[in-house]
């Protein structure tokens, strides 16, 4: 059922896109470092935005590893921590205070 609504929606941006394309195939002028190029608007706003994911897939791909990395470390010091509490002996019972007596506050 996801698969299906996906690729519903899959067409429906396509063909969004498709629209827009057709609708704004005028040339535009880029000037980039000096050249001087003339390119349709889609093109132009195809390339910012695949510009845009590259980017931020780097980023979040930087975010991910280091994450891993982490999880990886907090896992090995888990297994360190209950390597060492099962080799320890079990901490004694609490031994409870005498309670006073009223022989003893007559003492003072």
């Amino acid at each position: 059922m996801k698969s299906q609504q996906r690729f519903i929606i899959g067409l429906v941006l396509a063909l969004i896109l498709i629209i827009f394309a057709l609708l704004n195939g005028q040339g535009v002028s880029v000037n980039f470092f000096g050249i001087q190029l003339e390119w349709p608007l889609i093109v132009i706003i195809a390339v910012s935005v695949l510009i845009g994911a590259v980017v931020t897939w780097l980023i979040s791909t930087s975010a991910v590893a280091s994450a891993k990395k982490q999880i990886k470390e907090l896992q090995q010091r888990v297994t360190e921590l209950t390597k060492t509490n099962k080799n320890e002996k079990p901490a004694p019972k609490p031994v409870q205070a005498p309670k006073e007596t009223p022989s003893d506050t007559s003492k003072n």
